[in-house]
């Protein structure tokens, strides 16, 4: 292998890092979908007790049946795709006013 093919291979393993780096990663205790839209990140049923960090690209999240105690005011900030959330069955006694302010895309 000459050292120009080397290059390319060295520059697109790096383009593929920084992508992922800057989408985000599925967090190990959930399972992730990419399609068109972005990210479908399911955490159904996983004993979490805080929402762990996410892809970027998350429209569509399901955190039902966790031990979540609250939802961080920074949640649409850091997913502006955010369309859907499932949050019932968790252990949240209250969810500031605040909270989906910045949620532009949130359906329900």
């Amino acid at each position: 292998m000459n050292i120009m093919s080397m290059d390319i291979i060295l520059i697109f393993v790096f383009a593929v890092i920084c992508a992922g780096l800057v989408k985000g990663t599925c967090p190990l205790t959930c399972s992730c979908v990419d399609d068109s839209s972005g990210s479908h990140v399911n955490c159904h049923s996983k004993y979490l007790r805080r929402i762990p960090t996410l892809p970027k690209d998350t429209y569509n999240l399901d955190l039902r049946y966790n031990n979540i105690t609250e939802i961080d005011v920074q949640l649409c900030k850091e997913m502006p795709q955010l369309h859907t959330i499932y949050i019932s069955f968790n252990l949240i006694i209250e969810i500031p006013v605040t909270t989906f302010a910045a949620c532009e895309q949130l359906y329900y």
